[in-house]
Protein backbone atom coordinates (compact mmCIF):
# COMPACT_ATOMS: atom_id res chain seq x y z
CA UNK A 1 0.00 0.00 0.00
CA UNK A 2 1.21 3.62 0.05
CA UNK A 3 0.21 7.14 -1.48
CA UNK A 4 2.20 8.42 -4.70
CA UNK A 5 3.55 11.87 -5.26
CA UNK A 6 4.88 11.56 -1.73
CA UNK A 7 7.10 14.11 -2.29
CA UNK A 8 4.62 16.70 -1.53
CA UNK A 9 4.34 15.49 1.91
CA UNK A 10 8.03 15.43 2.44
CA UNK A 11 8.69 18.41 1.40
CA UNK A 12 8.85 22.01 4.14
CA UNK A 13 5.67 24.06 4.12
CA UNK A 14 7.77 26.78 5.21
CA UNK A 15 9.63 26.63 1.90
CA UNK A 16 9.02 29.16 -1.15
CA UNK A 17 7.60 27.40 -4.68
CA UNK A 18 8.17 27.78 -7.96
CA UNK A 19 5.24 29.29 -10.36
CA UNK A 20 3.27 26.70 -11.57
CA UNK A 21 0.25 25.57 -13.40
CA UNK A 22 -2.39 24.49 -10.93
CA UNK A 23 -4.22 21.79 -12.49
CA UNK A 24 -7.12 20.46 -9.93
CA UNK A 25 -7.52 16.87 -11.54
CA UNK A 26 -4.07 15.94 -11.26
CA UNK A 27 -3.88 15.30 -7.78
CA UNK A 28 -7.12 12.66 -7.42
CA UNK A 29 -5.71 10.53 -10.06
CA UNK A 30 -2.04 10.57 -8.57
CA UNK A 31 -3.80 9.49 -5.36
CA UNK A 32 -5.02 6.83 -7.37
CA UNK A 33 -2.11 5.39 -8.45
CA UNK A 34 -1.72 2.93 -6.06
CA UNK A 35 -3.66 0.39 -8.21
CA UNK A 36 -0.75 0.60 -10.23
CA UNK A 37 1.31 -1.83 -6.96
CA UNK A 38 -0.19 -5.17 -7.73
CA UNK A 39 2.38 -6.63 -9.73
CA UNK A 40 4.44 -6.95 -6.51
CA UNK A 41 1.45 -9.15 -4.90
CA UNK A 42 1.13 -12.77 -5.24
CA UNK A 43 -2.33 -15.16 -4.62
CA UNK A 44 -1.93 -14.76 -1.01
CA UNK A 45 -0.57 -10.66 -0.91
CA UNK A 46 -2.72 -8.27 -0.10
CA UNK A 47 -3.04 -4.78 -2.08
CA UNK A 48 -4.85 -1.90 0.02
CA UNK A 49 -6.00 0.88 -2.37
CA UNK A 50 -7.61 3.83 -1.61
CA UNK A 51 -10.48 2.91 -4.09
CA UNK A 52 -12.12 -0.48 -5.08
CA UNK A 53 -10.83 -1.75 -7.94
CA UNK A 54 -12.95 -2.11 -10.65
CA UNK A 55 -14.39 -5.62 -10.81
CA UNK A 56 -14.03 -5.85 -14.80
CA UNK A 57 -9.97 -4.83 -14.30
CA UNK A 58 -10.04 -7.24 -11.28
CA UNK A 59 -10.56 -10.21 -13.95
CA UNK A 60 -9.08 -8.92 -16.51
CA UNK A 61 -5.87 -8.51 -14.18
CA UNK A 62 -6.92 -12.48 -12.87
CA UNK A 63 -6.95 -13.74 -17.09
CA UNK A 64 -3.70 -12.85 -17.22
CA UNK A 65 -1.88 -14.45 -13.94
CA UNK A 66 -1.62 -11.47 -11.39
CA UNK A 67 -3.61 -12.75 -8.46
CA UNK A 68 -4.24 -11.06 -5.47
CA UNK A 69 -6.04 -10.07 -2.09
CA UNK A 70 -7.27 -6.84 -2.31
CA UNK A 71 -8.68 -4.40 0.41
CA UNK A 72 -10.00 -0.71 0.06
CA UNK A 73 -10.47 2.71 1.90
CA UNK A 74 -13.51 4.04 -0.42
CA UNK A 75 -15.67 1.20 -1.69
CA UNK A 76 -16.95 2.49 -5.15
CA UNK A 77 -14.99 2.47 -8.64
CA UNK A 78 -15.67 3.28 -12.31
CA UNK A 79 -18.10 5.97 -11.94
CA UNK A 80 -19.91 5.07 -9.23
CA UNK A 81 -21.10 7.47 -6.68
CA UNK A 82 -20.89 7.21 -2.96
CA UNK A 83 -23.01 7.84 -0.18
CA UNK A 84 -22.94 10.68 1.06
CA UNK A 85 -21.08 12.07 -1.63
CA UNK A 86 -17.12 12.82 -0.84
CA UNK A 87 -15.15 16.14 -1.38
CA UNK A 88 -11.81 16.21 -2.18
CA UNK A 89 -10.67 16.92 1.04
CA UNK A 90 -11.92 14.33 2.47
CA UNK A 91 -10.42 11.73 -0.07
CA UNK A 92 -7.01 13.24 0.01
CA UNK A 93 -5.19 12.41 2.90
CA UNK A 94 -2.48 9.84 2.67
CA UNK A 95 -3.45 6.09 2.89
CA UNK A 96 -2.03 5.40 6.30
CA UNK A 97 -4.11 7.93 7.31
CA UNK A 98 -7.45 6.47 6.08
CA UNK A 99 -6.37 3.11 6.65
CA UNK A 100 -6.04 3.81 10.30
CA UNK A 101 -8.86 5.41 10.73
CA UNK A 102 -10.77 2.82 9.22
CA UNK A 103 -8.91 -0.31 11.49
CA UNK A 104 -10.07 2.27 14.23
CA UNK A 105 -13.71 2.25 13.62
CA UNK A 106 -13.97 -1.45 12.42
CA UNK A 107 -15.27 -0.23 9.24
CA UNK A 108 -15.29 -1.64 5.89
CA UNK A 109 -12.16 -4.02 5.28
CA UNK A 110 -9.86 -3.04 8.73
CA UNK A 111 -6.19 -2.48 8.53
CA UNK A 112 -6.19 -5.68 10.79
CA UNK A 113 -7.89 -7.79 8.81
CA UNK A 114 -5.55 -6.98 6.16
CA UNK A 115 -2.08 -7.28 8.33
CA UNK A 116 -3.91 -11.00 9.47
CA UNK A 117 -3.92 -11.66 5.07
CA UNK A 118 -0.29 -10.43 4.99
CA UNK A 119 0.77 -12.89 8.05
CA UNK A 120 -1.00 -16.07 6.82
CA UNK A 121 0.03 -15.64 3.15
CA UNK A 122 3.65 -15.01 3.12
CA UNK A 123 4.93 -18.95 3.11
CA UNK A 124 8.64 -18.60 1.81
CA UNK A 125 11.69 -16.12 0.94
CA UNK A 126 10.49 -15.27 -1.93
CA UNK A 127 6.37 -14.66 -1.30
CA UNK A 128 3.71 -17.46 -1.88
CA UNK A 129 3.06 -18.76 -5.23
CA UNK A 130 4.21 -16.19 -7.93
CA UNK A 131 4.87 -13.72 -5.44
CA UNK A 132 7.66 -10.91 -5.94
CA UNK A 133 8.72 -11.20 -2.63
CA UNK A 134 7.85 -8.56 -0.63
CA UNK A 135 5.10 -10.33 1.22
CA UNK A 136 8.30 -11.80 2.85
CA UNK A 137 11.27 -11.58 4.09
CA UNK A 138 14.43 -12.59 6.44
CA UNK A 139 16.08 -11.04 9.16
CA UNK A 140 19.12 -10.13 10.01
CA UNK A 141 19.33 -13.71 12.48
CA UNK A 142 17.96 -15.45 9.10
CA UNK A 143 14.52 -15.94 10.66
CA UNK A 144 11.61 -15.65 8.01
CA UNK A 145 9.55 -12.43 8.62
CA UNK A 146 5.63 -12.64 7.53
CA UNK A 147 4.47 -9.65 8.59
CA UNK A 148 6.12 -7.60 6.38
CA UNK A 149 4.66 -3.95 4.48
CA UNK A 150 5.70 -3.16 1.59
CA UNK A 151 5.00 0.48 1.27
CA UNK A 152 5.00 2.77 -2.23
CA UNK A 153 6.90 5.14 0.40
CA UNK A 154 7.15 5.90 3.64
CA UNK A 155 5.37 9.14 4.96
CA UNK A 156 4.90 10.77 8.29
CA UNK A 157 1.52 8.85 8.83
CA UNK A 158 3.26 5.12 8.36
CA UNK A 159 4.47 4.82 11.66
CA UNK A 160 0.88 6.22 13.19
CA UNK A 161 -0.46 3.67 10.84
CA UNK A 162 2.41 0.68 11.77
CA UNK A 163 1.58 1.58 15.59
CA UNK A 164 -1.95 -0.10 15.63
CA UNK A 165 -0.69 -3.77 14.67
CA UNK A 166 2.58 -4.42 16.06
CA UNK A 167 4.60 -6.07 15.84
CA UNK A 168 4.97 -5.01 11.74
CA UNK A 169 8.87 -5.10 10.47
CA UNK A 170 10.37 -1.95 11.57
CA UNK A 171 10.55 0.70 8.21
CA UNK A 172 13.31 3.31 7.85
CA UNK A 173 12.65 6.42 9.81
CA UNK A 174 11.15 9.07 8.17
CA UNK A 175 14.17 11.63 8.65
CA UNK A 176 15.76 8.93 7.14
CA UNK A 177 13.72 9.04 4.18
CA UNK A 178 13.05 12.35 4.05
CA UNK A 179 17.33 13.21 3.80
CA UNK A 180 17.87 10.36 0.78
CA UNK A 181 15.10 11.77 -1.04
CA UNK A 182 16.50 15.29 -1.38
CA UNK A 183 17.91 16.79 -4.29
CA UNK A 184 20.52 18.20 -2.30
CA UNK A 185 21.67 14.66 -0.65
CA UNK A 186 21.79 13.41 -4.31
CA UNK A 187 23.73 16.30 -6.00
CA UNK A 188 26.19 15.96 -2.28
CA UNK A 189 26.54 12.20 -3.23
CA UNK A 190 28.09 13.11 -6.76
CA UNK A 191 30.71 15.10 -5.07
CA UNK A 192 31.50 12.91 -2.02
CA UNK A 193 31.96 9.88 -4.17
CA UNK A 194 34.58 12.32 -6.71
CA UNK A 195 32.19 12.19 -9.69
CA UNK A 196 30.76 15.42 -11.93
CA UNK A 197 28.60 17.13 -9.77
CA UNK A 198 26.37 19.67 -11.75
CA UNK A 199 24.15 21.09 -9.50
CA UNK A 200 24.21 24.59 -7.34
CA UNK A 201 22.55 24.95 -4.19
CA UNK A 202 20.98 28.35 -3.92
CA UNK A 203 19.30 29.51 -0.80
CA UNK A 204 17.34 33.12 -1.72
CA UNK A 205 15.97 34.71 -4.86
CA UNK A 206 19.29 36.95 -4.66
CA UNK A 207 21.38 34.00 -5.44
CA UNK A 208 19.25 32.87 -8.44
CA UNK A 209 19.64 36.50 -10.10
CA UNK A 210 23.71 35.92 -9.29
CA UNK A 211 24.49 32.24 -10.22
CA UNK A 212 21.42 31.56 -12.31
CA UNK A 213 23.50 34.53 -14.38
CA UNK A 214 26.55 32.70 -14.71
CA UNK A 215 24.48 29.58 -15.76
CA UNK A 216 22.59 31.37 -18.57
CA UNK A 217 25.18 32.87 -20.38
CA UNK A 218 26.05 29.54 -21.48
CA UNK A 219 22.47 28.04 -22.12
CA UNK A 220 19.38 27.65 -20.83
CA UNK A 221 19.32 26.05 -16.81
CA UNK A 222 16.98 24.34 -14.78
CA UNK A 223 15.56 25.28 -11.33
CA UNK A 224 14.98 22.03 -9.19
CA UNK A 225 12.87 21.52 -6.29
CA UNK A 226 14.58 19.40 -3.67
CA UNK A 227 11.35 17.52 -3.69
CA UNK A 228 10.50 17.85 -7.23
CA UNK A 229 9.18 14.53 -9.14
CA UNK A 230 8.42 14.35 -12.82
CA UNK A 231 8.50 17.52 -14.29
CA UNK A 232 6.25 18.97 -11.14
CA UNK A 233 9.06 21.20 -9.31
CA UNK A 234 11.64 21.43 -12.04
CA UNK A 235 11.24 24.99 -14.12
CA UNK A 236 13.80 25.61 -17.89
CA UNK A 237 15.29 29.18 -17.99
CA UNK A 238 15.86 30.08 -21.06
CA UNK A 239 15.51 33.98 -20.97
CA UNK A 240 16.64 36.86 -18.69
CA UNK A 241 12.89 37.92 -18.93
CA UNK A 242 12.08 34.24 -16.91
CA UNK A 243 14.69 34.10 -14.53
CA UNK A 244 13.84 38.01 -13.36
CA UNK A 245 10.15 36.70 -13.08
CA UNK A 246 10.75 33.83 -11.08
CA UNK A 247 12.95 35.67 -9.10
CA UNK A 248 10.50 38.34 -8.79
CA UNK A 249 7.71 35.31 -7.59
CA UNK A 250 10.32 33.95 -5.08
CA UNK A 251 11.16 37.10 -3.38
CA UNK A 252 7.81 37.93 -2.29
CA UNK A 253 7.54 34.58 -0.47
CA UNK A 254 10.57 35.50 1.23
CA UNK A 255 9.44 38.59 2.48
CA UNK A 256 6.15 36.95 3.91
CA UNK A 257 8.63 34.92 5.63
CA UNK A 258 9.39 31.57 3.57
CA UNK A 259 12.96 30.33 2.89
CA UNK A 260 13.91 29.37 -0.49
CA UNK A 261 16.42 26.48 -1.28
CA UNK A 262 16.26 24.87 -4.94
CA UNK A 263 19.11 23.68 -6.77
CA UNK A 264 20.15 24.76 -10.28
CA UNK A 265 21.17 22.80 -12.99
CA UNK A 266 22.45 23.30 -16.42
CA UNK A 267 20.14 22.08 -19.19
CA UNK A 268 22.31 19.24 -20.50
CA UNK A 269 22.13 17.74 -23.76
CA UNK A 270 20.88 14.14 -23.22
CA UNK A 271 20.96 11.04 -25.66
CA UNK A 272 19.31 8.87 -23.44
CA UNK A 273 17.38 8.92 -19.87
CA UNK A 274 17.36 5.59 -17.87
CA UNK A 275 16.87 4.41 -14.53
CA UNK A 276 18.62 1.93 -12.30
CA UNK A 277 16.26 0.15 -9.57
CA UNK A 278 17.84 -1.79 -6.30
CA UNK A 279 17.13 -3.01 -3.53
CA UNK A 280 18.48 -2.38 -0.11
CA UNK A 281 17.90 -5.09 2.57
CA UNK A 282 17.63 -4.43 6.33
CA UNK A 283 20.72 -6.24 6.25
CA UNK A 284 22.70 -3.99 3.90
CA UNK A 285 22.70 -6.47 1.15
CA UNK A 286 22.13 -4.22 -1.72
CA UNK A 287 20.17 -6.17 -5.00
CA UNK A 288 19.62 -5.04 -8.44
CA UNK A 289 16.99 -5.62 -10.02
CA UNK A 290 16.46 -3.73 -12.98
CA UNK A 291 18.10 -1.21 -15.78
CA UNK A 292 14.58 0.57 -17.64
CA UNK A 293 14.96 3.18 -20.29
CA UNK A 294 12.93 5.92 -19.69
CA UNK A 295 10.61 7.93 -22.31
CA UNK A 296 10.45 11.46 -21.26
CA UNK A 297 8.37 14.53 -22.77
CA UNK A 298 9.53 18.39 -21.83
CA UNK A 299 10.70 17.05 -18.19
CA UNK A 300 7.70 14.64 -17.33
CA UNK A 301 8.08 10.88 -17.53
CA UNK A 302 6.44 9.46 -20.26
CA UNK A 303 6.86 5.90 -20.11
CA UNK A 304 9.65 2.83 -19.25
CA UNK A 305 11.21 -0.13 -20.65
CA UNK A 306 13.19 -2.79 -19.84
CA UNK A 307 17.04 -2.06 -21.30
CA UNK A 308 18.29 -4.54 -23.10
CA UNK A 309 21.81 -6.56 -22.05
CA UNK A 310 24.18 -4.48 -24.48
CA UNK A 311 22.88 -1.34 -23.02
CA UNK A 312 23.69 -3.03 -19.54
CA UNK A 313 27.01 -3.65 -20.74
CA UNK A 314 27.95 -0.38 -21.68
CA UNK A 315 26.90 0.97 -18.65
CA UNK A 316 29.15 -1.83 -16.58
CA UNK A 317 32.02 -0.86 -18.59
CA UNK A 318 31.53 2.94 -17.99
CA UNK A 319 31.77 1.55 -14.60
CA UNK A 320 28.25 2.94 -13.39
CA UNK A 321 27.04 -0.29 -11.15
CA UNK A 322 30.35 0.33 -9.30
CA UNK A 323 29.21 4.09 -8.32
CA UNK A 324 25.88 3.07 -7.27
CA UNK A 325 26.62 0.61 -5.17
CA UNK A 326 28.74 2.77 -3.08
CA UNK A 327 26.06 5.27 -3.05
CA UNK A 328 24.02 2.88 -2.14
CA UNK A 329 25.96 1.65 0.70
CA UNK A 330 26.38 5.49 1.76
CA UNK A 331 21.97 5.59 2.15
CA UNK A 332 22.56 2.88 3.96
CA UNK A 333 24.56 4.04 6.62
CA UNK A 334 22.29 6.75 6.64
CA UNK A 335 19.56 5.29 7.82
CA UNK A 336 18.00 3.79 4.46
CA UNK A 337 16.98 0.47 3.59
CA UNK A 338 13.93 -0.54 0.88
CA UNK A 339 13.28 0.06 -2.86
CA UNK A 340 15.37 2.59 -4.66
CA UNK A 341 14.97 3.82 -8.18
CA UNK A 342 18.27 6.41 -9.14
CA UNK A 343 17.62 8.22 -12.13
CA UNK A 344 20.57 8.44 -14.38
CA UNK A 345 21.68 9.86 -18.04
CA UNK A 346 24.05 9.72 -20.91
CA UNK A 347 25.00 12.82 -22.81
CA UNK A 348 25.29 13.50 -26.18
CA UNK A 349 28.93 12.77 -26.81
CA UNK A 350 28.89 9.68 -24.40
CA UNK A 351 29.55 11.54 -20.85
CA UNK A 352 27.81 9.59 -17.96
CA UNK A 353 25.66 11.63 -15.26
CA UNK A 354 25.47 8.39 -13.21
CA UNK A 355 22.87 10.19 -10.55
CA UNK A 356 20.76 12.38 -11.24
CA UNK A 357 18.44 12.42 -8.48
CA UNK A 358 17.75 9.66 -6.04
CA UNK A 359 14.35 8.32 -4.99
CA UNK A 360 13.89 6.02 -2.01
CA UNK A 361 10.67 4.18 -2.78
CA UNK A 362 9.31 2.21 -5.66
CA UNK A 363 8.94 3.52 -9.00
CA UNK A 364 7.26 3.35 -12.23
CA UNK A 365 10.32 1.23 -13.80
CA UNK A 366 10.16 -0.98 -10.64
CA UNK A 367 6.41 -2.32 -11.60
CA UNK A 368 7.90 -2.32 -14.87
CA UNK A 369 10.63 -4.21 -14.93
CA UNK A 370 8.07 -6.80 -12.51
CA UNK A 371 5.67 -6.72 -15.34
CA UNK A 372 8.49 -7.74 -17.48
CA UNK A 373 8.96 -10.97 -15.35
CA UNK A 374 5.58 -12.21 -16.31
CA UNK A 375 6.33 -11.14 -19.75
CA UNK A 376 9.82 -12.48 -19.91
CA UNK A 377 8.94 -16.19 -19.24
CA UNK A 378 6.24 -16.03 -22.77
CA UNK A 379 9.66 -13.80 -24.30
CA UNK A 380 7.85 -10.76 -24.60
CA UNK A 381 8.67 -7.51 -23.17
CA UNK A 382 5.83 -4.48 -22.40
CA UNK A 383 6.15 -1.00 -22.37
CA UNK A 384 4.62 0.79 -19.46
CA UNK A 385 2.69 4.08 -20.53
CA UNK A 386 -0.21 6.06 -20.44
CA UNK A 387 -2.24 8.57 -21.63
CA UNK A 388 -3.90 11.88 -20.26
CA UNK A 389 -7.66 12.31 -20.82
CA UNK A 390 -11.01 13.85 -20.96
CA UNK A 391 -13.71 11.69 -20.75
CA UNK A 392 -17.05 12.28 -22.42
CA UNK A 393 -20.38 12.01 -20.51
CA UNK A 394 -21.53 8.64 -20.01
CA UNK A 395 -18.04 6.79 -20.39
CA UNK A 396 -18.64 3.60 -18.50
CA UNK A 397 -14.95 1.84 -17.52
CA UNK A 398 -16.97 -1.47 -18.57
CA UNK A 399 -18.23 -0.86 -21.94
CA UNK A 400 -14.38 0.71 -22.59
CA UNK A 401 -13.08 -2.89 -21.40
CA UNK A 402 -15.34 -4.58 -23.76
CA UNK A 403 -14.69 -2.29 -26.46
CA UNK A 404 -10.92 -2.84 -26.51
CA UNK A 405 -11.79 -6.80 -26.37
CA UNK A 406 -14.47 -6.46 -29.40
CA UNK A 407 -11.31 -4.59 -31.37
CA UNK A 408 -8.90 -7.79 -30.27
CA UNK A 409 -6.54 -5.07 -28.22
CA UNK A 410 -7.03 -5.70 -24.94
CA UNK A 411 -4.47 -8.66 -23.86
CA UNK A 412 -5.98 -11.90 -23.14
CA UNK A 413 -3.20 -14.15 -22.17
CA UNK A 414 0.49 -14.26 -21.36
CA UNK A 415 0.89 -15.65 -24.43
CA UNK A 416 -0.77 -13.06 -27.42
CA UNK A 417 -0.17 -9.64 -27.89
CA UNK A 418 -1.93 -6.11 -27.38
CA UNK A 419 -2.73 -3.56 -24.42
CA UNK A 420 -2.96 -4.43 -20.47
CA UNK A 421 -5.30 -1.96 -18.65
CA UNK A 422 -2.97 -1.03 -15.29
CA UNK A 423 -5.33 0.77 -13.04
CA UNK A 424 -9.41 1.80 -13.41
CA UNK A 425 -10.20 4.98 -10.96
CA UNK A 426 -6.78 6.58 -12.45
CA UNK A 427 -9.23 6.73 -15.34
CA UNK A 428 -12.64 7.79 -14.14
CA UNK A 429 -12.13 9.29 -10.51
CA UNK A 430 -12.37 12.88 -11.58
CA UNK A 431 -15.56 11.74 -13.51
CA UNK A 432 -16.58 10.11 -10.08
CA UNK A 433 -15.53 13.07 -7.88
CA UNK A 434 -18.09 15.38 -10.29
CA UNK A 435 -21.03 13.07 -9.55
CA UNK A 436 -20.10 13.97 -6.04
CA UNK A 437 -19.93 17.02 -6.11
CA UNK A 438 -23.36 17.46 -8.28
CA UNK A 439 -25.16 15.10 -5.41
CA UNK A 440 -24.74 17.78 -2.94
CA UNK A 441 -25.09 20.95 -5.53
CA UNK A 442 -21.83 22.62 -5.83
CA UNK A 443 -20.80 24.52 -9.13
CA UNK A 444 -20.27 21.95 -12.20
CA UNK A 445 -16.89 21.63 -12.83
CA UNK A 446 -16.12 23.06 -16.45
CA UNK A 447 -14.93 21.06 -19.30
CA UNK A 448 -13.95 17.19 -19.47
CA UNK A 449 -13.38 15.01 -16.30
CA UNK A 450 -9.86 13.93 -16.97
CA UNK A 451 -7.86 10.98 -15.94
CA UNK A 452 -5.08 8.17 -17.34
CA UNK A 453 -5.42 5.66 -18.93
CA UNK A 454 -1.87 3.12 -17.47
CA UNK A 455 -0.88 0.50 -19.68
CA UNK A 456 0.99 -2.04 -20.70
CA UNK A 457 1.99 -2.60 -24.33
CA UNK A 458 3.03 -5.73 -24.98
CA UNK A 459 3.99 -6.37 -28.48
CA UNK A 460 6.72 -8.06 -30.85
CA UNK A 461 9.21 -4.84 -31.05
CA UNK A 462 9.01 -1.49 -30.43
CA UNK A 463 7.57 -0.72 -34.11
CA UNK A 464 4.99 -3.52 -32.93
CA UNK A 465 4.28 -1.85 -29.25
CA UNK A 466 4.08 1.60 -31.07
CA UNK A 467 0.97 -0.02 -33.88
CA UNK A 468 -0.69 -0.94 -31.05
CA UNK A 469 -0.76 2.09 -28.82
CA UNK A 470 -1.54 3.94 -32.38
CA UNK A 471 -4.54 1.59 -32.25
CA UNK A 472 -5.71 2.33 -28.53
CA UNK A 473 -5.70 6.00 -29.51
CA UNK A 474 -7.95 5.53 -32.86
CA UNK A 475 -10.45 3.21 -30.11
CA UNK A 476 -10.44 5.90 -27.78
CA UNK A 477 -10.83 8.56 -30.45
CA UNK A 478 -14.20 6.45 -31.47
CA UNK A 479 -15.33 6.41 -27.91
CA UNK A 480 -15.34 10.69 -28.00
CA UNK A 481 -12.40 10.50 -25.38
CA UNK A 482 -10.11 12.95 -25.88
CA UNK A 483 -6.40 12.86 -25.44
CA UNK A 484 -3.65 15.64 -24.55
CA UNK A 485 -0.30 13.49 -25.00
Amino acid sequence: MGTYDPETRWRDSGLSSLPALADRDREPVVLCMDELLFPFCGPDDVLYTRCRIHDDLRGHLDQLGFKFQSRHVFGWSGGQTAEPPLTLEQFKPCIFRLAAQQGRSGDGHTAGEARQYVVAGARGPHGSGTSSGTASAYGSNGSLVTDLLSPYAITEDTAAYLSLYPPVRPTPPLEAVVKVNSKFYSNRMLQSLGEKAYGIEVHSAAEIESLGQKLLDQGAYLIKDPFGVSGKGNLLIDSNFMQSRVASHLRKQEESGLTTRFLLEPFLAKETDFSSQWLIRDTGTIELISVQRMINHQLNYGGSMTADSAFADRLDKAGYFNVLEQALGRMFQDGYHGFVCVDSMILQGGELVPIVEINARKSMGLINAYLDRCWNRFDKQGWLTFLSVGLPAGFEFASFLHTLRHSELLLQSPEEYGVMLLSSNTLTINQTLAQHAAQTGSSPRRGLPKGRLYVSVVGRDEEHRSEIMTRLRGVLSDLSVKIYN
